[in-house]
This record gives C-alpha cells, structure tokens and sequence, in this order.
C-alpha cells in the first residue's frame, strides 16, 4: 500500500523558525467528580493527535466524530444558523453586513432634520436598523458631574500594545513568537482562547492564533504591525492544518469574518465624527445576526460545528461574547464612535434615547440570566471556554482597564449576590422589538453556587486538586483581591498592576503544568460571579460612565497615520 506523501509532513516545519515547546504540554486528566454537574463529555485536548488518529490515516480512515450534545433550547439562534457551516456563517454576516451598511446609510440627512420621535418612528424592526440619538439620565448626568469635579475621571481606553512580560513569555515559550502576537491584548486574549479550546495538535493551534490575529484589525493591529497581513495569510494557507478537523471550515471563516471587520471598520472611519451620543436601533433578530459578526471569531464558530458541537449553543455563545465585551464600555461607546453596543441597543434606551440607572440594570439582568447555563454547565465547550476567558481579558488587556473602572462604579453595584442565581435565553429575555421581559428562570441548583466569595462550588474544585496551590492563587486574584480592592475604594494603581500581572503569570503558569480544565472552570466560575454574585461587571458598567469623553469624535483603535 502507498502511504499518502502527507503523513511523512513535519508538522512544525511549517512554522519552524518559531518555538512551539511551551504549548506541546500534556494536560491533566481531573479526578472524578472534580467539576459541579459532572460533565458528560468532555474532548481530549489535542483531538487529532495520538497512535490511534495516526493509524486511522495510515489506512486512509475519516477520524470519528462523536457527536456531541444537543441542547434545549436557543430556538432563534438554531433557526438562524442552520447547519453551522462556513455558507451558513457567510449567510449571516452578509445580512450584518448589509445591516450595518443600512445603519450608516444617508446618516447626515436622518439626523440633520429628525427628532427623537422621528427616528423612533423609522426604525421599527420593518424598517431595518437605524441610528437613534441617546443621552444620559438627569440623576446618572448629576452623578457623573459630581464624580468628575472630585477626580473620579476614567481615563481613555489603552492601546492594548504592551508587549507581554519576558517572565510570561518564557513560561509560555513564546520569546520568539511574531511581535503583534506577545502583547498581553492578544496573547491574553485569541492566544489564551487558542490556548484554552486546544486544537488538533500544537503546530495547528499556533497556526490558529496567528489566523484569528484578523481579531485585531479592529483595533487597528494591521497599521502597528506591518508584517500581520502576510503572517495572517500563512495561517490561511498552513497545510497541515487544513487538512485537520474543521481546520479548513475555521481558516475559510475567518475569511468571512475579516470581510466584516473591514466593511465596519471602513463606515465608521467615514462616519466618525457623527457617531458620538448615538446607537442602532435593532430588532431582536437583526441584533443576533450583528452581534455573530461583531464577535470576529467566526473560524472558532466554523471549526466547533464541523467537529460536531451543537450549532445552536455555538452562534449562542457568540452572540453572548457582544455583552460580555460591551458590558465594560457602556459610557466609553456613548461618547466615542461606536453605533453597536449590545447595552445600548436595546430598544429600552432606543425607544426614549435615554440611558438610565434602572434600565441599564434591567438589560444587565436579562444579559447576566444569558450566559448562565453556558458558565456554569456548558463551561467546557469551545466557544463557552472563549467566553470565559473575557473575564480575563478586560483584566489584562491593557485597554479596559477594568479593575479601574470596577472601582470607580463600585457604590452604584449592587453587594449581594442574585437570589436566585437566573438562567433564559436571548429569545426570552427580550421580545422581537429587543425590549426585556423580565423572563428568567432559576439556575439548575446543581449548578447555583451559594454565592459567598469563596464559594461552595469553588472550594468543591480547589478541594480536588489540593496538589497545586497555583489554583487557589488564581481564584484569589481574579476574585478575592480585587472585591478587597474595590471595597476599600482607593484608587491605587501599583495594586492594579500587581493583579492583573499576578493573573497573567498564574494562568501561564498552570498553563504549563497543564492544569488547563481546571483553570477553565475557574474563569468561567469568576466570569459567572462577576455577572451575578459579587457584580464585579455591573460595578464596571457604571464605571464606564465616568468616561472622560477624550475619544468623542474617535473610534477606539489605533488608526493609519
């Protein structure tokens, strides 16, 4: 018999001159029961790896695809993706597409001679997306006035290009890696992802961070790093992983998905300067179509479906990614030139153009019940395991400054968690015009935390894995110190480093020892107190207010100079 000539390929010699040991780790197989709930299945790490695949291909064999569950609910999403697959993806953000150019369409002339009632009256759900004209409340003005004469000013959004220090860098072996990839916004961000979904081998998931660098282009990576352009296309084009499971479908995706960004990009570049203290007026439906795109992460999307994951729950969790990125730049897209913000969106605010304390709360609500069962039972899926990592990405992003903001919106958080903790799905808790409805259910029990800063679910799985305290560190700075923190209420910003870099160093660290489900359940478990026990995002939220408008008139990215 003759052996297909690939099977002979070496692997890393297509990216040879970069140094993937520090990602070709064994991860740790958890003692039974460590996880609330038990999950049924969980995948191997490197799924395409190991004597078995290899045998399989000696002779020519498709790799098995197990299926994998399918879960109730998300009746709107499932109906809107279909099958999940690169022409479904394509389908939907062309219909973004086309909704963002409709948003942006003729915008002088709307709101040159439209009132608030006006464009209400032009932009119900049948009449497509249009932009509407929003302002503070009287009681959140006054509050934001008297905050800023005291000093409490959050300051602009960083450029998220610090470079990654040489102690994390080293643990990940990544000294060597292309520069756009070793700042903490991106290395802490699609890396740790990559780094946290795994990949069919360590050669392919190295490739896949460099293909879902396209992420980037909206924040203007593309004009900082020259050499990006071709290094993305190398991913595109990486042999090896191409012929992976879902390595074509996610490589063709991203395709799609940087058809996006650059389409976005290019409208508000033209529309900047008349974006400040406006937002879309969207339907329910059209916000979820957006919402996919807005993601930017549709290889992610393209490769769990052609493994088998349920597509529903897939365009669900990304969808979800919108609030849980939007939720810390509430203020900041108020004033700066960003028309899509899930938050301010919803026709709550659309509807009378004013944000208030009370509706933010209620679409916080119905966001935080959104994301529930996927952080707390559905935390071990790939596109879950993205979400999860938001958490720590405002964190430690050099942009979102998040402990900063946290502090600042502390006295208007709420200080006691969800009784109880709530679990709906986006077609419940908003109706079709995208207005709440207050629906929410009780989280299953199994998977309801009793809602203390250390709590029981969180002693459950440090108790299991007593033999690596590096856990335990990690659930004190992502959740512990920073509740001290922000209790206390003075704004100290040597203690904001030292937490955010003492995360960084604790997650490479277990990343190395391959501790990777069990840091996986701990961010997911953070990102869940964060939304609905010790409202760490809703302190954020309301800390974003107090944004100091030096972006009005900008977009928040770096531009061509």
């Amino acid at each position: 018999m003759e052996l297909p000539w690939w099977l002979f390929w070496p692997h890393q010699s297509y990216w040879s001159e970069y140094s993937l040991k520090g990602i070709q780790i064994n991860v740790s197989s958890p003692k039974k029961d460590t996880f609330p709930g038990s999950p049924v299945r969980i995948p191997p790490y490197f799924w395409d790896s190991g004597l078995r695949n290899w045998f399989g291909k000696l002779i020519g064999r498709k790799p098995a695809q197990s299926p994998f569950p399918i879960h109730p609910g998300y009746a709107e999403v499932r109906d809107l993706i279909g099958n999940g697959t690169v022409a479904d993806l394509e389908r939907l953000s062309l219909q973004a597409r086309g909704f963002v150019a409709e948003l942006f369409r003729d915008i002088e002339d709307v709101f040159e001679t439209s009132s608030i009632d006006e464009v209400r009256s032009l932009s119900s759900p049948e009449s497509g997306p249009t932009l509407v004209q929003l302002r503070l409340s009287s009681d959140l003005e006054r509050w934001k006035e008297a905050q800023h004469a005291v000093g409490n000013i959050l300051p602009p959004k960083g450029s998220g290009l610090s470079q990654a220090s040489d102690e994390v860098l080293r643990v990940f072996g990544a000294a060597g890696w292309p520069e756009a990839l070793k700042t903490n916004n991106a290395l802490f961000g699609c890396g740790i992802i990559g780094l946290l979904v795994g990949a069919a081998d360590a050669s392919t998931m190295f490739s896949s961070y460099v293909t879902d660098m396209a992420f980037y282009w909206e924040h203007g990576y593309n004009h900082i790093f020259p050499s990006l352009e071709s290094l993305l296309q190398r991913g595109l084009a990486d042999p090896h992983a191409l012929r992976t499971p879902g390595g074509r479908e996610r490589r063709n995706a991203v395709g799609v998905g940087k058809q996006y960004i650059q389409a976005k990009i290019a409208l508000e570049k033209q529309h900047k300067t008349q974006l400040t203290n406006r937002s879309a007026r969207l339907s329910r439906r059209t916000a979820q179509i957006i919402f996919l795109s807005e993601s930017s992460l549709l290889g992610l999307a393209a490769e769990a479906t052609a493994r088998g994951f349920d597509p529903g729950v897939v365009m669900s969790d990304l969808v979800f990614s919108s609030p849980g990125t939007d939720v810390v730049d509430v203020g900041s897209d108020l004033v700066n030139s960003e028309a899509v913000n899930s938050f301010l969106n919803v026709a709550d605010i659309t509807d009378t153009g004013i944000v208030s304390e009370d509706v933010l709360r209620r679409v916080y609500d119905a966001y935080a019940a959104t994301g529930a069962r996927m952080l707390t039972q559905r935390w071990h899926e790939p596109v879950a395991r993205m979400c999860s990592a938001l958490y720590t990405w405002h964190i430690q992003n050099d942009r979102h400054m998040f402990f900063r903001r946290a502090i600042l919106g502390w006295p208007k958080a709420r200080k006691k968690p969800a009784l109880p903790q709530c679990e709906a799905d986006f077609d419940e808790v908003f109706d079709k015009q995208y207005r709440t409805t207050n629906v929410r259910r009780p989280l299953d029990p199994e998977y309801a935390c009793n809602g203390e800063d250390l709590c029981d679910h969180v002693r459950h799985v440090l108790g299991h894995s007593q033999q690596e305290p590096l856990l335990g560190e990690l659930w004190s700075v992502l959740v512990m110190a920073p509740l001290e923190y922000v209790r206390r209420g003075q704004i100290d910003e040597r203690r904001e480093h030292e937490l955010v870099e003492g995360s960084r160093l604790r997650m490479a660290k277990l990343y190395s020892r391959g501790l990777v489900l069990e840091m996986v359940w701990l961010m997911a478990h953070a990102n869940h107190h964060a939304w609905q026990v010790n409202y760490l995002f809703e302190a954020a939220m309301f800390g974003s207010i107090l944004d100091g408008g030096t972006l009005a008139g900008k977009l928040d990215r770096q531009e061509e100079s």
